[in-house]
Parts: structure tokens; C-alpha cells; sequence
């Protein structure tokens, strides 16, 4: 059993058996305030961040949301008749499109760096929609030995979210530590909710060698309302 330490306001923090839950969404949706707990069991609760300096709380931070703007280019997810936008990345040198099950859309990029070759991959996916109606919390579950944790709440678009970075130890057949980036919020269109999720892995090594591209997918991603067919 894992135990992820995760950060709460005012100095305290959790510790969750299951690991940290990796949609912190605080959902704006008109006049209501819809808060998404973050831990499904807690175990214990200590008085500072302090107890766990692997976690770490980042100052919140607005997206420019704007994915022309970096080269005037952009990657798109496909039009779906069942989703009334899309979503967009600002379209960078080296990145590709690659084939992938489902909707989402993956992009690679892969570099030769210090002798060997490195990758990142981002993944950018609009989950199941919900009713406004009714709605109610949904958790979702990391588990892994997470190390240098950072959790920040980030204005996408418009929308609250939450943006989570942290190492993944090397376990049984990996050979080396991984880098992971979740990015989570939820679009509200019509009356229905859609959660939106942006993912990133590298190998740990290779964090900085990606992470001005990471940082600029972040700021740029976009939300494309799209008109009704027909």
C-alpha cells in the first residue's frame, strides 16, 4: 500500500492509501461552486507542509489560452458529433501527431540527447460527459511512489482546474524514474460537464529538456466551441 502526501490550504496536509487523486477541480459553473475533494481514504493528517517536504503547494496561475500564439500553428482534437468543441495545442517544432486508441489526441516528440535517444509524450483527452443536474464529485486514483510532488491550481480558459507534477519511481520492469504532468479541469456546455485532462511523461532525467515545450502546451491549450451540425 502507497502512501502520496498531498497539500491542502493553510499548512496542512494528507497522506491518502490509495495515492493522490488526480482531478483537483474546483468547478466555477455560473454562480455554484462545485469543490472536488481530492483524497478518497485518509490516513493522517499533519499540522504543516512541513512534515513532507517531497510535497509542495505552487502559486495559481492563469493560461493564456491561446494556442496560436506561440507560432501561429496549432494541433486540433477531431470534431466529434457528440462534443460541441475541440480543443487545440500550439503546433511546436519536433512534436508529432501519433496514432492512438480512442479520441484523445497524442502527440511525441523524440530527441537524441547525451548519447541516447529521449521521448515525451503528451495526451489530451475529453472524458465522458455528465449532467450539471445531480452532479456529484467524481475521484480518480494515481497510485505509484511518487516523489517531488507539486500540486497548483491553474485558470484554463476560464475554467478552474488543477495542475500536478511529480516522479514516479522506477518499479519491476521499468528501467528509470518517469516524469508525469496531469493537467485536469471540467468544461461546462449546455447543461452538461465535460472533464478535460492533458498528460505528459518523460523520462525524469529528460525533465528539463522538455519542460519549455510542457510549459507552452499548458499556457496555449484552447477550447473551440463548435456550431450544431446541420
Amino acid at each position: 500500500m502507497v502512501t502520496v502526501p498531498i497539500a491542502y490550504p493553510h499548512g496542512r496536509q494528507c497522506h491518502s492509501l490509495v495515492g493522490w487523486i488526480g482531478s483537483a477541480i474546483v468547478m466555477r459553473i455560473r454562480h455554484l461552486v462545485l469543490v472536488g475533494v481530492v483524497v478518497a481514504s485518509v490516513a493522517a493528517c499533519g499540522e504543516s507542509a512541513s512534515d513532507s517536504p517531497e510535497t509542495t503547494s505552487l502559486p495559481a496561475i492563469r493560461t493564456a489560452c491561446d494556442a496560436e500564439a506561440a507560432n501561429g500553428a496549432v494541433f486540433t482534437t477531431e470534431a466529434r458529433p457528440d462534443m460541441p468543441f475541440t480543443l487545440q495545442l500550439p503546433q511546436l517544432r519536433a512534436w508529432q501527431v501519433v496514432p492512438a486508441d480512442g479520441d484523445d489526441l497524442v502527440l511525441r516528440r523524440v530527441d537524441r540527447h547525451a548519447g541516447k535517444l529521449s521521448g515525451a509524450t503528451v495526451t489530451l483527452g475529453v472524458s465522458a460527459p455528465r449532467s450539471v443536474v445531480g452532479n456529484t464529485v467524481v475521484i480518480k486514483s494515481i497510485a505509484g511512489n511518487w516523489r517531488q510532488w507539486r500540486n497548483q491550481t491553474v485558470d484554463v480558459c476560464g475554467w478552474d482546474g488543477s495542475r500536478g507534477t511529480g516522479i514516479l519511481s522506477a518499479s519491476g520492469s521499468e528501467e528509470a524514474d518517469r516524469y508525469h504532468e496531469f493537467l485536469d479541469f471540467e468544461y461546462l456546455a449546455g447543461q452538461m460537464l465535460y472533464p478535460i485532462r492533458m498528460s505528459v511523461e518523460t523520462p525524469a532525467a529528460d525533465r528539463d529538456l522538455y519542460k519549455p515545450d510542457i510549459d507552452t502546451f499548458v499556457d496555449g491549450l484552447q477550447i473551440v466551441p463548435t456550431s450544431p451540425a446541420g
